[in-house]
Order: structure tokens, then C-alpha cells, then sequence
């Protein structure tokens, strides 16, 4: 127990902090500032009770404490925060540390008192800007082992509140999804040495749910500390969403792979300057290359029959973004000129809006011109058959009536009867006859046709749309 004699008295009031000196929880002594933080003369503050400066719900913590002092000085002098309230009313939040020392021959405690008010202000308020962050930030002591302080975002992350890890109930590897657990524990066994790191895991949040998290780690030194640590801090932050997205990106780059390499169409992405990025195996058919090695070295400028075609299919896809069933003429490494139909979109910078590459789709219309001109021809071949139909029946029609009048003149003695039947008998030969003519003149179009067979010309089929028929 430390003795006060008169010049440690004199030194209590020289310190800038409050000093008081308590008997049985009385003022005994106090130095010039704690009657400043009470606000009160120094004459009326003895023999008043300490704690009538305590607020009333921290004046059993703090007589709790008083009473808990230890005799021995080696022993270690913890601290209590409390609120004490001046003459006037006003708080002020003070850390107090007591002591037992011997006063005037009898037992005492002294007791130093720091304002602490304007720093649990700002801690207060550093808390409340943490609170509203979402992404949770812990505190560890200098050994990495036990948590110090963490903000609120831990119930939303982990769906438990902020006391539960700060008590070290809960730890954020005991809540890691168990496929994860050893890369993460050796993320924390390494971060000292390390400084800093990051790393991404799955977590078991409390309703269940499985979710995806990034945590940093950082190591904080002391200032001029010789490489002493002062704390270790982390932060967690959910990235769940982005996880999804990349797996639901990773599945359609799956699927449009699969369309891409197995569409018969044929495909391909180029560059700004025409140059080749990707292509599937229709388009290195269509085009004739060897193989897509071959056809990466390719350009497809090179396959544009007109220039300024080419130049308006690019104006249309970089100012609209997109262009849809263009029809236009291809021709492929042997010289072969190719009917298309071209759709296609781009990819433009996000910040500058330059154009960065574009993708074409190709409808190649060789077959279904083929198809047309097969069409074309059994529709011509049926409507000759009609023809030829329509004649033969009129001939026989015209044979029949010939027979006929001949019976009938046979027949007859009256001379009148006789001229008006003849009449009407030459009237079907002239009918045979151009029925013959109709009959040389269709069998000519069809050796024609057989022969020497020409392309077939697109026509109206009067409801908007294009049939074909031959020449």
C-alpha cells in the first residue's frame, strides 16, 4: 500500500487529469481537475460521496469495482468506463483506475479519472458509420486469435448478431462450408506472415443457405512500433450474386459454344478490321478453308463480291447495333459466288463506344434455291401434263363430232342438209388442225426445257412473298 505525503498531494494537483482520493467511497481529496470535470469548488466536494456523480445505472458497476480493488500494488489495475454527471447535469464519459493507498494514516483509494468524452463520441460515432456498411469488418487482437470488435453486417452476411463473435461464441471459420474449410483455415494460419490476403469461400449462413463470400485480410503495425502488430483486421463481404452470374455466364458460354460449333449455319466473330477471332465448321466450308487454323489467318473482306455492300452491312451493324435476314453475295477461296442471307450484332467498348468486334450468322440460300428450282420444275412438269391433258381431250372431243357429220351425210338426200353438215365437218378439221398446232408448239417448250434448261425467274405471288417460274 502506497504512503501520500504532503508533496504527492501537490503533485495530484499539478496533473492534468482528474485525481481524487475516496475513504469508504467518500471525497477525501480531490486536485484542481476533477472540480473542473464536476464543476464544483474543491472545498464543497469533500466528504460528498463519489458515486453522487455517477449516473444511477452505472453506480453499482462502479462501486462494484471500488470494492474490488486489489491490496497488493503489483497486481494489475484494470479500468472502468462509466458516465459522471457535473453540478450542472451535464455528462461526461470518464475511464477511471483506483488503487488502495494510505491517506493520513488510514486506508484510501486513489483513484485517476481520464475524459474520455469527445473519444467515445467519435468511437460512437465510427460505429454507427460501420454499422451501415454491408460488408463486415472484424477486429482481432495482435495474436490473430480472438475477436475485438465487428460491426452488424454480421447478422446479414451470417444471420448472427455482432456479440456473438465478439464474445468468440462464434468464429468465421466455424461457419465455412465444409468442402472449403482447409483452404480457408490455412488462409488465416498464413495471414501474418503473408501481411495481406484475400481469398473466396462458401459459408453456412444461420437459416441454412449456402453462400459465397470474399474476405481480405490485413495485417496493421503499431507506428514506430519495431514491427509490432497492433491488429489484424478483416473484411467479409457477400458476393453470392456475383457467383451466381458468373455460373449462369459460364452455362450460356457453355451453351452458345454448342450452338456456335454444331450450327449448320455458318458462324463466325471477326475483328473491326474483317479479320477472323472465331469461326464454326459451316463457315469454314462455306468459305473453303482447310481447317480453322486455315481460317483464323483469313479475312472476311476478302469474301465481298461489292465493296460498298460490305461497307453498308457494317454501317447497319455499328449505328443500329444490329442487322437482320440482309441479303447479299459471297464468293468462297475457289471463286465460287455464294447467295446468302446475313445477321448479325456487335460488341462495342463500354467507355469509348468503339466498335471492339463483330458476330455474323450466314443463311446460305444455295439449297433452298436448288429446292425452289426442283419445285419449280415439278409445278412446270404438272401444268404441261394439264396442257397436253386438255389437248388430247379436245382432239378426241373434235374426232368424235367429225365421225359424226360424216354419218350424218351418208344419211341425208336433202342437198341443203348435206352443205350445212359439210360445213360444220371443216369447221372441226380447222379445230384439229390448231389443236395440232397447240400440241407441236407445247412440244417444243418441253424439248426445250429437257435440253437446254435455263435458271428460274423470281415472280410476285401477289401476297407479298417471291415464287419462281422459267422463261
Amino acid at each position: 500500500m502506497h504512503l501520500m505525503n504532503p508533496e504527492h498531494i501537490q503533485l495530484l494537483d499539478a496533473l492534468s487529469q482528474g485525481a481524487v482520493i475516496l475513504r469508504d467511497c467518500r471525497i477525501a481529496h480531490a486536485n484542481l481537475c476533477f472540480a473542473t470535470i464536476c464543476n464544483a469548488g474543491r472545498e464543497t466536494l469533500r466528504e460528498r460521496s463519489f458515486c453522487d456523480f455517477v449516473i444511477p445505472k452505472h453506480r453499482d458497476r462502479v462501486e462494484k469495482y471500488l470494492l474490488g480493488i486489489p491490496d497488493e500494488p503489483s497486481c494489475s489495475q484494470k479500468t472502468v468506463e462509466f458516465t459522471l454527471q457535473d453540478a450542472n447535469g451535464i455528462e461526461s464519459v470518464v475511464e477511471m483506475q483506483a488503487k488502495k493507498i494510505s491517506y493520513l494514516g488510514l486506508p484510501a483509494l486513489l483513484c485517476s479519472l481520464t475524459d474520455i468524452t469527445q473519444k467515445t463520441r467519435t468511437s460512437q460515432k465510427l460505429k454507427r458509420i460501420l454499422d451501415s456498411i454491408p460488408e463486415v469488418i472484424m477486429a482481432f487482437d495482435r495474436e490473430h486469435s480472438r475477436i475485438e470488435s465487428a460491426n452488424s453486417a454480421t447478422e446479414g452476411i451470417y444471420g448472427l448478431p455482432a456479440d456473438q463473435f465478439v464474445g468468440n461464441i462464434f468464429h468465421p471459420i466455424d461457419l465455412v462450408f465444409p468442402e472449403d474449410s482447409a483452404k480457408v483455415q490455412a488462409f488465416y494460419a498464413g495471414l501474418i506472415e503473408n501481411e495481406t490476403d484475400r481469398i473466396e469461400y462458401r459459408i453456412v449462413h444461420a437459416n441454412g443457405d449456402i453462400r459465397w463470400v470474399r474476405d481480405e485480410g490485413e495485417v496493421i503495425y503499431k507506428e514506430q512500433g519495431l514491427g509490432r502488430i497492433q491488429q489484424v483486421y478483416h473484411f467479409i463481404k457477400d458476393i453470392t450474386d456475383r457467383k451466381n452470374d458468373e455460373e449462369k455466364l459460364r452455362v450460356n458460354e457453355q451453351k452458345y459454344r454448342r450452338i456456335f460449333q454444331y450450327s449448320t449455319d455458318p458462324i463466325f466473330v471477326a475483328m473491326p478490321d474483317g479479320s477472323f477471332v472465331d469461326i464454326n465448321q459451316a463457315a469454314i466450308s462455306l468459305f473453303g478453308y482447310e481447317n480453322r487454323e486455315h481460317a483464323l489467318k483469313g479475312n472476311v473482306v476478302d469474301h465481298f463480291t461489292d465493296e460498298k455492300e460490305r461497307k453498308a452491312i457494317m454501317t447497319a451493324i455499328i449505328q443500329d447495333g444490329s442487322i437482320t435476314d440482309h441479303p447479299t453475295r459471297l464468293k468462297t477461296l475457289s471463286g465460287e459466288t455464294v447467295d446468302v442471307v446475313v445477321t448479325g450484332g456487335c460488341r462495342k467498348n463500354r467507355n469509348s463506344g468503339l466498335l471492339e468486334s463483330y458476330q455474323i450468322i450466314l443463311h446460305d440460300m444455295r439449297a433452298l434455291i436448288e429446292r425452289t428450282e426442283l419445285e419449280t420444275y415439278r409445278r412446270t412438269m404438272g401444268g404441261l401434263s394439264d396442257r397436253l391433258n386438255n389437248i388430247a381431250q379436245a382432239q378426241a372431243m373434235q374426232y368424235g363430232l367429225m365421225s359424226d357429220y360424216i354419218e350424218a351425210l351418208k344419211s341425208t338426200a336433202d342437198g341443203s342438209r348435206k352443205e350445212q353438215l359439210l360445213a360444220r365437218l371443216l369447221d372441226k378439221v380447222s379445230d384439229s388442225e390448231r389443236s395440232l398446232e397447240d400440241l407441236r408448239v407445247l412440244g417444243e417448250k418441253i424439248r426445250k426445257i429437257y435440253h437446254a434448261p435455263e435458271p428460274p425467274i423470281p415472280v410476285p405471288d401477289g401476297t407479298g412473298g417471291i415464287l419462281f417460274d422459267l422463261k
